[in-house]
């Protein structure tokens, strides 16, 4: 990918895929509140268990494209782009780390004292709280497909990241077919006394984080996309997604996951998403780019907000029993704590590089 001959292009459209990771944000947030639990346990396990699980590859396979269409020939260049990427993913990471440290005492983690181990593992893969390791996992998942990149041939790569992929699914949707019908229990047992899951940037990310590249490698600039190309885009995605349905309760029906967070139509369905919502007709905005990535990183917060508030008011019934009502109010709380945090952090921004320009000055001679 280091010779890139799509480099410094871009789609004709492709303010639609903020949107739509903005709604893969709110997906997100579906997933650990349960929208439907209370009208139907079988709708809601439709969105909240199945279609929700296009949100985290759509995530990886647009950290992907955005990433990997900026490279060129200069192989220092496309390193130095990397390295930026990661900083700014580390930096997040960490402050989300920082963010969620009260809950993590609130709970309980760290009451039986400090486990290096277990630390260090939650830090590197399972994330230090339940949501984020998908920090850790998109830097891995950066890093892996770069170096695999550079081979000479990027089948190694489609091999390794498949394989990896192929790997983690038998140890997450696939477990008991691994260990019932291929008898890989004892590998999956050594596996996971180093790792709560596989979806993690070992085995989950790569294999979208490459998608996204080869779409931005093979993407050209062209006129606007007819509508017919839309329309079979948007059948196509609508057909794998009910694909991604029928193999969620297939599975489910067989008793076969460990847990539910990696499926084989997952990143077929998440992908046509994308590229459908590349030819959405609609103008980009940074300022859904910003408030998608807080939403993702504080609405377990907003989650404990609403659920605090529900109890202090005596509003349970209505703020945590009738769950649409609940995930709009987290979803909006979400949505406004991300508002502050975008803010405060555009203007930290913006008097870093105050300070970096009055330096700059004092420093002419």
């Amino acid at each position: 990918m280091g010779t890139n001959p799509a480099a410094g292009r871009s789609l004709q459209q492709i303010g639609g895929t903020d949107w739509l990771k903005f709604m893969a944000a709110l997906l997100v947030v579906a997933n650990h509140t349960s929208p439907l639990a209370s009208i139907s346990p079988q709708a809601d396990f439709l969105v909240a268990g199945l279609i929700s699980r296009v949100a985290v590859p759509i995530f990886f396979i647009g950290s992907g494209f955005f990433l990997f269409r900026k490279f060129t020939n200069d192989s220092s260049a496309n390193r130095s782009a990397v390295v930026r990427y990661t900083n700014k993913i580390a930096l997040l990471y960490g402050l989300s780390i920082l963010i969620y440290l009260p809950l993590n005492f609130y709970r309980g983690d760290f009451s039986k004292g400090l486990n290096v181990w277990a630390g260090l593992r939650d830090l590197v893969l399972d994330g230090t709280f339940y949501h984020l390791w998908f920090f850790p996992a998109l830097w891995i998942g950066i890093w892996l497909i770069y170096a695999l990149s550079r081979l000479p041939s990027l089948t190694w790569a489609w091999i390794t990241a498949a394989a990896l992929y192929g790997f983690g699914l038998l140890g997450d949707s696939y477990y008991h077919f691994a260990t019932d019908i291929l008898h890989l229990k004892p590998v999956y047992d050594v596996l996971y006394q180093g790792m709560d899951y596989t979806r993690n940037g070992l085995f989950f990310a790569p294999l979208p984080i490459l998608v996204g590249a080869a779409f931005a490698r093979h993407t050209r600039p062209t006129s606007r996309p007819s509508r017919s190309v839309r329309v079979r885009l948007g059948t196509a995605s609508l057909l794998a997604v009910l694909l991604l349905i029928a193999e969620g309760e297939w599975v489910r029906s067989l008793g076969l996951p460990r847990h539910d967070s990696m499926y084989l139509f997952s990143i077929p369905a998440a992908f046509l998403l994308f590229a459908w919502a590349a030819t959405w007709n609609v103008r980009g905005s940074k300022r859904l780019r910003a408030w998608r990535t807080w939403v993702y990183i504080l609405h377990p917060l907003a989650i404990v907000l609403v659920r605090g508030a529900a109890k202090a008011i005596n509003g349970e019934q209505l703020l945590i029993a009738n769950s649409p009502v609940h995930y709009l109010v987290v979803c909006l709380v979400s949505v406004a704590l991300s508002a502050l945090a975008a803010a405060a952090m555009s203007r930290f921004g913006m008097r870093r590089q105050a300070t970096r320009m009055q330096r700059e000055q004092i420093n002419v001679p």
